[in-house]
């Protein structure tokens, strides 16, 4: 943050001291009249509407990366609500084979051996 303030008030000294450097008067067609001004006025005028120009540009990528992040975000709660329901009729298919004719009774009846209890 420290950067971009200083790099703001770096330009804006360069952007004074242009200015100061060219205080002569110059003409200026406005299409429907010509007048003279002063050319610190014209600098300072043309990089007030750039600034002004880039920060709506800026908003509106801003605006549009803000739908772009809400859309994603809805899309992720859809599928974390899908895996949730895959996971409970995975566990109720589970427990369904668990609990079918004779499966709990012959689990228990033959239980696992490990190869040392076969000698």
């Amino acid at each position: 943050m420290r950067w971009k303030v200083l790099g703001a008030v770096v330009f804006a000294v360069v952007i004074v001291v242009f200015t100061l450097a060219n205080s002569s008067d110059v003409s200026v067609n406005f299409v429907f009249a010509r007048e003279r001004v002063n050319l610190v006025l014209v600098i300072l005028l043309s990089v007030l509407l750039g600034m002004v120009l880039m920060a709506i540009l800026w908003s509106i990528h801003a605006w549009r990366l803000r739908g772009e992040i809400r859309a994603r975000n809805r899309h992720i709660a859809e599928l974390e609500a899908k895996v949730q329901s895959m996971e409970a009729e995975r566990a109720a298919s589970a427990r369904e084979v668990g609990q079918g004719p004779g499966a709990h009774g012959a689990a228990e009846a033959n239980p696992p051996q490990s190869p040392d209890s076969a000698w």
